[in-house]
């Protein structure tokens, strides 16, 4: 991988996080295509409810992972100076926040499930398919932000390796579960949308269980007992809880775009939906090379600016771009030649799978324009402390540029929805001009614990057992 500008030992750093990273990613999204691959089995309404449904909870995991990327940012930084005392307040402050926002969204989830699905679409099939999921699923969202919080700020102190191992075996034993549980093998009922509802609130919280097994017997530097995580007062909530909210809400409102791009394609139709909804899923899975460079970035970066060494985490940031952009162009390219073999996987109307090859052939060869957007949000400013700057640019090019794009092509010049769906990516082309532009400027350091929050004079407790 280019490093010629990178400091001494950089490549062994690199890999000994990226693959790690990039695997777990890569494994979330094969699984998901595993998941629509299953659904698919049982026709355009069936695939068109589970994914306005997950809509609904992807807005609830964006919003969680924006706070505990806000929180990352600090957790990183803290890592980086050894001040572990604020790095597990840190993550209490996250936990009590992410926990939140899960019981809203899950309470919201059980208990109007038409209304949810009535934001998206009006096909009464999908409408009826869909609360039945929503009402099981909706169980998982607090074990979910759970995993999500620890995952995130064990990440950040440079353990990728333990939610990695936890979070693909986890997503196996989901997959597994569906399949049993929609076609009914092994003896089990063919539950159908209602199956796959069921194996993944049950991988989830199995999930959660294990993750915090595992943290508190190998006495993980965040497995700190309840007073240690919540031990922080009003200055250190005001302090740290103003950088995690904007992020927060930048995840936030961009989720509410991305979930405005669906409502609207709905409105296109419930096959045009669901050939949308096949690449968008396809498309995900090829991002896995530029989400684990971003973490990478992310993790190498806040341990630098922590330690007080600005120069050296601009010359990481740099090898870690380039090669997050030739990854995600080889990776698309192969997306692309691929796209009529993937067809043939799914069983939905000809008309669906043929809008679906039209957009899996712009996403693939548009797939390294898409990745370079979570390396300068994730992986270069938010790691750097540069939130307010990243999220003006992260919800501004999405709301004032996809969504309009969209709503043009789509309502105003009536193309096809191949055509809809390339209109999305002006997004990307706003968020990578003005992303580069700030990176290579170096405005986006800023080191958060400089001035200091002195961890309070607790006595250090003993790892727990």
């Amino acid at each position: 991988m280019p490093h010629s500008s990178a400091p001494p030992g950089f490549t062994r750093s690199f890999l000994r996080l990226f693959i790690p990273a990039a695997t777990q990613s890569l494994f979330f999204n094969l699984i998901g295509i595993f998941d629509t691959l299953m659904v698919g089995q049982l026709g355009d309404a069936s695939v068109a409810a589970v994914g306005l449904s997950n809509q609904f909870y992807f807005l609830l995991s964006l919003a969680v992972f924006g706070t505990t990327s806000g929180a990352s940012v600090f957790a990183a930084q803290y890592f980086g100076a050894r001040d572990l005392p604020n790095l597990r307040r840190v993550a209490g402050l996250c936990l009590a926040v992410t926990m939140s926002a899960a019981a809203a969204f899950a309470l919201v989830a059980l208990a109007f499930p038409a209304w949810v699905l009535g934001l998206y679409t009006h096909d009464p099939a999908v409408v009826a398919l869909g609360i039945t999921y929503l009402r099981i699923v909706g169980w998982s969202y607090l074990f979910n932000a759970v995993t999500t919080t620890f995952a995130a700020v064990i990440r950040s102190t440079g353990n990728t390796r333990l939610p990695m191992l936890v979070s693909v075996s986890m997503l196996c034993l989901n997959t597994a579960m569906n399949f049993c549980l929609i076609f009914g093998k092994l003896g089990l009922p063919a539950l159908g949308v209602q199956g796959a509802a069921i194996g993944t609130t049950i991988a989830r919280v199995l999930e959660c269980l294990v993750l915090l097994g595992l943290l508190y017997a190998l006495r993980s530097e965040v497995a700190a007992s309840p007073r240690r995580l919540f031990d922080f007062n009003a200055p250190f909530v005001a302090r740290h809880l103003r950088l995690i909210l904007v992020v927060f809400l930048n995840e936030f409102f961009w989720a509410l775009g991305v979930n405005v791009y669906n409502a609207l394609v709905a409105r296109l139709g419930t096959s045009a939906y669901a050939a949308y909804s096949i690449t968008t899923a396809v498309q995900s899975m090829g991002m896995f090379f530029a989400f684990g460079c971003a973490t990478t970035c992310s993790i190498l970066v806040g341990h630098r600016i922590g330690a007080g060494k600005p120069d050296e985490a601009y010359r990481v940031a740099k090898p870690i771009l380039l090669t997050s952009v030739l990854g995600s162009l080889v990776i698309g390219i192969g997306l692309a030649a691929a796209r009529l073999p993937l067809m043939e996987l799914y069983r939905i109307s000809p008309e669906a799978r043929q809008d679906a090859s039209a957009m899996l052939l712009i996403a693939g060869l548009m797939l390294w324009l898409r990745g370079m957007d979570p390396m300068f949000i994730i992986g270069v400013m938010r790691a750097g402390g540069d939130t307010r700057y990243s999220a003006i640019l992260d919800v501004g090019a999405i709301w004032l540029g996809g969504i309009p794009a969209l709503a043009v092509t789509a309502f105003v010049l009536h193309l096809p929805v191949q055509w809809v769906f390339l209109a999305i990516f002006t997004e990307n082309l706003i968020k990578n001009a003005f992303g580069l532009r700030r990176f290579l400027s170096r405005r986006w350091i800023r080191n958060l614990t400089a001035p200091g929050l002195p961890a309070e004079a607790l006595p250090e407790e003993p790892a727990p057992a």
